[in-house]
């Protein structure tokens, strides 16, 4: 089931843990290429929320649509 509410960081932090994980146990290049890709911006979302400023981070989150 689909939920627009905003995930927070120990939500996102646990997203790449499981992408971290399937990326390892998966042979499939396209499978694990994907997923990466998916890993990727999960993180670059938290770097960016970590640097924002407390006013900035709101609008992060509605740019992301996460």
């Amino acid at each position: 089931m689909f939920d627009n509410t905003p995930l927070e960081q120990e939500e996102i932090i646990d997203q790449c843990r499981a992408l971290i994980y399937a990326v390892i146990e998966t042979k499939q290049p396209q499978v694990k290429e994907i997923l990466i890709f998916i890993l990727w911006e999960r993180l670059d979302w938290l770097y960016q929320d970590f640097h924002a400023e407390e006013g900035e981070r709101s609008m992060i989150q509605k740019s992301l649509n996460i």
